[in-house]
């Protein structure tokens, strides 16, 4: 967390931090990400314990990323520690909502995604039954789920002794260093959590896309580039970002980058690097056709994916995307190009994939008829009054890419 302290005669002491770009939630991280927001709350409760104060909420509702870095945005979390006890009152709840859903994705393959429903997260009773003997005797789910489990009958006298055992009789750095072990103990437990691998149809789709030679592909990436010069955007949003090529190009050029990408592998591959090499790319885990929706009391503790994107961005990159829209989601051509003018202030990318390309054709799985007669000029069609065609480059494999710019109120359509 970042702030400046203020001292103000009528307010008090003031806390003033920088606004962040975009918000986003648990239930659009990856593994990573969820951890790296574990990682920090634990380490700010160390370090609020060392000197005298403690976190008396843990969970990641508190915490937002900007870019790859996780930042604790909820100040009043803290308070003083009670001198000489070792117990900290948020431990239940940083089980239940960091360290039992990454368990739950780990061992059960429940998607992170599931805890937009689960604002306390998971208790150790709902895991227990769903698990193999194996899993509840293993060092991952032992301690966290399967000991609570069978503890359970005795729920209120643990809880009593849990209480009494948290305090130690007026010894404060025997306190203090006993609570140090104890988010130790939790930060390696949240660590074997983390799954073993991450692969998918997709994350290897840059290293054997055969739709691309070297030279089309390097061709694609040069004119992005000089796009991205000429323009050059302060705020980029790529939709589709697989692992980050071009994500990464615009965060390699200051730009901040938002990465929209469905598929958790590629995403956790492409948070991984940005978070590595410390670039301004915050990785977004959604499906722009199914965005999250708001959540909470009356819809509006938590607010919905397009609500937080639209109108956000200098530039929208939207590179082999659009075919995915029509064949897979089967979203009509006018409908992609309005929510683009949505999303966008001025500039859209478009790679434009023709009915010949492979791709094309794998996607359509016998559905000749409704999209064998896509063309070009229906893109173009689709443009109108809402885009105008700045550039035009064609790729020697077919596929097209279009520089296009927002039309406003008075201007020319494409």
């Amino acid at each position: 967390m970042v702030a400046v302290a203020v001292e103000d005669d009528a307010a008090g002491l003031r806390l003033l931090h920088p606004r962040i770009g975009i918000a986003t939630y648990p239930w659009e991280w990856t593994p990573s990400q969820w951890l790296a927001a574990a990682d920090l709350t634990l380490r700010l409760c160390e370090e609020a314990v060392q000197d005298g104060w403690i976190l008396k909420d843990a969970t990641p509702l508190n915490i937002l990323f900007v870019g790859p870095r996780p930042v604790l945005v909820d100040a009043l979390s803290f308070e003083r520690r009670e001198r000489g006890s070792s117990l900290w009152m948020a431990y239940g709840q940083y089980v239940r909502t960091f360290l039992l859903p990454l368990i739950a994705h780990k061992m059960l393959g429940w998607p992170l995604a599931l805890t937009l429903f689960r604002r306390d997260g998971y208790e150790p009773t709902e895991l227990f039954p769903v698990m193999k003997w194996s899993q509840r005797l293993s060092r991952t789910a032992f301690w966290p789920i399967s000991l609570p489990t069978w503890l359970e009958g005795r729920r209120g006298a643990e809880q009593k002794n849990a209480a009494n055992r948290g305090r130690t009789a007026g010894d404060d750095e025997a306190a203090a260093h006993i609570l140090q072990r104890m988010l130790t103990g939790l930060r390696g437990q949240t660590r074997r959590a983390m799954p073993d691998g991450f692969d998918s149809a997709w994350s290897g789709y840059q290293r054997t896309a055969v739709h691309y030679t070297t030279e089309q592909t390097e061709h694609k990436r040069s004119w992005v580039r000089r796009v991205l010069e000429t323009v050059r955007p302060k705020r980029v949003l790529d939709v589709g970002a697989n692992t980050g090529e071009y994500s990464l190009l615009a965060g390699e050029m200051g730009m901040d980058v938002v990465a929209l990408e469905r598929d958790t592998s590629s995403a956790e591959r492409l948070f991984r690097v940005t978070e590595a090499a410390k670039l301004p790319v915050l990785t977004v885990q959604a499906d722009l056709a199914r965005p999250t929706p708001a959540v909470g009391w009356e819809n509006s503790e938590s607010s919905g994916l397009l609500a937080r994107l639209e109108g956000r961005f200098d530039v929208v990159l939207m590179l082999a995307v659009i075919h995915h829209l029509l064949l897979l989601e089967q979203i009509p051509l006018p409908a992609v190009m309005t929510l683009c003018f949505r999303l966008t202030k001025a500039f859209l990318v478009v790679e434009w994939v023709p009915v010949t390309d492979p791709m094309f054709q794998s996607l359509m799985r016998g559905r000749t008829a409704l999209y064998d007669w896509l063309r070009e000029d229906d893109l173009l069609t689709a443009c109108d009054g809402l885009f105008r065609v700045v550039e035009r480059e064609q790729l020697g494999n077919g596929r097209i890419l279009f520089l296009l710019r927002k039309v406003e109120a008075h201007g020319d359509a494409c």
